[in-house]
């Protein structure tokens, strides 16, 4: 495998190791017939690389592509990354990913590690580390270059030179190595409410939760299909900040009917910059009377992981609607 030139031999902080954790994505992937897939070996070539400067390093097993990481696979990380730093001493984490789905893997850590006291920070690779002019190296190398500079506890990603935290980030791009941005959205600072009901020291199972855009034509059937299979929870991608079809009036009995059957129904805006502000318009002020929650300036992958991350703590569903509006991270 290719790597670059780049002086590696510093990434050891003062104060202990930085682990390394494997879950697979396009950085240690290898051809094969069907195209590019997981293969194990990336901890070979790392050790290879980096010596007994960086370590211990942990390969999932199996290594998957990011489009399968769902909640239970956050949890699988979040349980690896407390192992690293509990029982290894490690003072920061790196986890490789694929970037499909980094930005919601790296929100559903920094909910479900809430209070660890050491930096993880995510990366990956628009292309595999063994190709030649890859950005794998290059992502490697300074992410563990911003874990050995000490930054403050918390979630991060690191790709193509930028450092964004885990709350404030989403994938814009795919057919360049600069595929990640920091989002443009408003922030709240952090409530004066208690702190919230979990830590890293308690991992919760996440709970599995339901995107669902509003477009011209929505279905109402679509949400009345998701209160009736039980889905505690639903991501509601709203018009501009905080609009949806409600002269419909299947739409707003929908609304209602989840509410009622205790599904947390918390609304984000579609665009790329702003945020659901409630109480503009009779449209959204019919919606929040139907027990639909803002979500203030969230972005889907926040939105959904949060909202995943309280149900799975076990919170009825009146205090995960208290919490949604509570900024822990900034996120709100």
């Amino acid at each position: 495998m290719h790597r670059s030139r780049r002086d590696i031999g510093w990434v050891m902080t003062a104060n202990g190791r930085l682990g390394v954790l494997i879950t697979g994505g396009t950085i240690g992937m290898q051809p094969g017939d069907a195209g590019l897939a997981p293969e194990a070996g990336l901890d070979a070539c790392l050790r290879n690389a980096l010596g007994e400067r960086v370590g211990p390093f942990v390969e999932l097993s199996p290594l998957i592509d990011s489009a399968n990481a769902g909640p239970e696979f956050w949890g699988r990380i979040a349980a690896a990354v407390v192992s690293l730093v509990e029982d290894e001493g490690c003072s920061g984490v790196l986890v490789l990913h694929g970037t499909d789905t980094m930005a919601y893997t790296a929100a559903g850590l920094a909910f479900l590690l809430l209070g660890l006291p050491v930096p993880v920070v995510l990366t990956g690779a628009m292309h595999p580390i063994g190709e030649v002019g890859s950005d794998g190296w290059d992502n490697v190398t300074g992410a563990l270059d911003l874990l050995a500079s000490g930054p403050p506890a918390g979630g991060y990603v690191y790709f193509a030179g930028k450092q964004i935290p885990a709350v404030h980030c989403s994938k814009w791009r795919t057919q360049t190595t600069d595929a990640f941005v920091r989002t443009l959205r408003p922030t709240a600072e952090l409530s004066a409410l208690a702190s919230p009901p979990w830590t890293y020291r308690k991992l919760v199972a996440p709970a599995r939760v339901a995107v669902l855009p509003l477009h011209p034509g929505f279905e109402p059937a679509a949400l009345e299909a998701l209160v009736e299979a039980g889905i505690p929870g639903c991501v509601l991608e709203c018009y501009g900040s905080g609009t949806g079809p409600v002269a419909d009036p299947r739409f707003i009995a929908a609304l209602e009917r989840a509410h009622a059957r205790g599904m947390v129904v918390v609304a984000i805006s579609q665009c790329p910059e702003g945020a659901v502000a409630f109480g503009h318009y009779a449209t959204d002020h019919l919606m929040k009377s139907a027990g639909v929650v803002s979500g203030g300036g969230m972005t889907r992958e926040v939105a959904l992981a949060k909202l995943s991350v309280l149900l799975g703590a076990g919170l009825p569903a009146s205090a995960c609607r208290d919490w949604l509006g509570v900024s822990v991270f900034g996120e709100v």
